[in-house]
């Protein structure tokens, strides 16, 4: 069986002030985690849809118990993921689709966002989060799919409040910047160059999925 969550956050910024900091949340205080970004594909349709592709590299601290797993016996590695995102401006609905491409024998963890406007106030936006984790690695399942859900609930708190910070700084100049929370991930983007040079070759057919 595997393991879902869905939560929602409201941001207190109109739906295209999201959305247009969506585009420039890297880097931020929050995400010193994130080592590169790439766009690779983007285009707008006939009917006013922004279609775009990026890739992302991400460190992924792997759980003590969790090492053994790995032959190297590290405490982290590196993930790369496709984020998928469609903009539709005259519905004024956004919605992005994440998904590791690597270590998929290990488990595989998708997210979906969806950005509307409030209701009840379109000076608000609501962002509806889906995640699906799923792994088929055998005496591991169900222990990877709990940690994974576990710890994205934990996560993304962080990757709103990276965005919610970001809007403050785009929207808000003339108010002071809101206070860093809870941040203990060292920014690690100097190795963003290579990083994102090894991740582009996960876009090229491969049968092997793990680093």
């Amino acid at each position: 069986m595997v393991k879902t969550y869905i939560g929602q956050w409201l941001y207190t910024f109109p739906w295209s002030q999201v959305v247009t900091g969506f585009w420039q949340k890297f880097p931020n205080p929050y995400t010193g985690h994130v080592l590169s970004e790439d766009a690779y594909y983007r285009t707008i349709t006939d009917d006013q849809i922004l279609i775009s592709k990026r890739l992302l590299t991400k460190t992924n601290k792997i759980p003590r118990w969790g090492e053994r797993i790995f032959s190297r016996g590290s405490s982290s590695t590196i993930a790369f993921i496709i984020e998928e995102s469609i903009c539709d401006l005259k519905q004024k609905t956004f919605k992005t689709i994440t998904k590791n491409i690597n270590l998929k024998t290990l488990m595989t963890v998708e997210e979906t966002c969806i950005y509307r406007p409030d209701k009840t106030d379109e000076s608000r936006t609501v962002c509806e989060k889906t995640v699906v984790a799923t792994s088929e690695l055998f005496g591991f399942k169900t222990t990877l799919e709990t940690f994974a859900i576990q710890r994205y609930k934990k996560n993304q708190e962080v990757a709103s409040l990276g965005l919610e910070f970001i809007l403050h700084k785009l929207f808000l100049p003339q108010l002071p910047l809101p206070p860093i929370v809870g941040i203990t991930t060292p920014d690690t983007r100097k190795l963003s160059t290579k990083l994102s040079d090894k991740a582009k070759n996960f876009l090229k057919p491969s049968s092997n999925d793990a680093i």
